[in-house]
């Protein structure tokens, strides 16, 4: 059996949650509120579910997004108050608002130090900004700066959404993974993850990135694994680069180990899909 790290996922935890965000996951994602509140009740309950499916690790990504998702700080702290348990299975990924966040320094060293961050997650799309706003000529924006170089000072990866999203308030003309090619040239030294490949409409940007800069990960979570080699045809060829993500819960994954038994059953090389669902994450995430 093949070993697996589920590289994107998402939660609220029951103290966050409210019964409007359960609403959304029933009819939006058709994903059992029960089963989702399960999970979000407490970490042991995702341990055992994880040990049940043979699945090693998860990474819980959080951001604060009050004026488009409604949710700030509190929920980048509940998430890490919830990973904090298991540390080497729970990879909480946190996260501050390039655009609010004063000290941003800061807040990273709080979570770093208290929650054991093992990653950044920035949502551009959901945080309205472009990732290479640092520059003057794109924004001014120098949290960014601060952001990337705390990153690279604590070798944490940072993951970057790209790609759209049907989130009313969203504004998806910052998802266009191009403004990451000023962010791997400016700061060649930090992990960058692509998260969901630019889908549904940069893929082909995204494999350029990919082929131009190596401190560039794909992170596959959000693209229906039916569809993978449709979206990237050369996928077997950077599985070395690409790493799985269930973007659990969201439409059409309603469950985790659902997608990854969707992953085994394309015509994806055994070698490849060990590299996917494994070895890429192992190396990236640094287990």
């Amino acid at each position: 059996m093949l070993k697996v790290v589920d590289a994107h996922i998402h939660l609220l935890p029951e103290k966050v949650i409210g019964s409007s965000v359960l609403g959304l996951v029933h009819k939006f994602f058709q994903v059992d509120p029960d089963f989702y509140l399960y999970i979000a009740r407490s970490p042991d309950n995702l341990v055992k579910y994880l040990d049940q499916y043979g699945i090693e690790a998860v990474a819980v990504m959080s951001y604060p997004a009050p004026d488009v998702m409604g949710w700030g700080d509190e929920l980048v702290d509940a998430v890490g108050e919830y990973t904090k348990s298991y540390p080497e299975r729970l990879l909480f990924f946190c996260s501050v608002h390039p655009r609010f966040e004063e000290k941003p320094t800061e807040r990273l060293e709080h979570l770093y130090s208290k929650y054991e961050a093992r990653g950044i997650k920035l949502h551009p799309v959901h945080q309205l900004f472009k990732p290479n706003a640092y520059l003057p000529e794109e924004g001014g924006i120098t949290a960014l700066e601060e952001i990337y170089q705390f990153a690279v000072d604590n070798k944490l990866p940072v993951l970057f959404h790209t790609g759209t999203s049907v989130f009313p308030r969203a504004r998806n003309k910052y998802g266009d993974p191009i403004f990451l090619d000023d962010v791997a040239t400016d700061y060649p030294k930090m992990e960058i993850i692509m998260s969901h490949g630019g889908r549904p409409i940069w893929m082909k940007t995204a494999i350029f990135l990919l082929r131009r800069h190596l401190n560039i990960t794909l992170d596959i979570s959000g693209v229906p694994p039916k569809k993978l080699t449709e979206y990237f045809p050369d996928i077997e060829r950077l599985a070395d680069r690409s790493m799985f993500g269930s973007d659990w819960p969201s439409p059409g994954v309603l469950t985790m180990h659902g997608n990854v038994e969707q992953l085994l059953n394309t015509n994806l090389s055994s070698r490849a899909k060990e590299k996917i669902l494994f070895e890429t994450a192992t190396k990236k995430l640094k287990l």
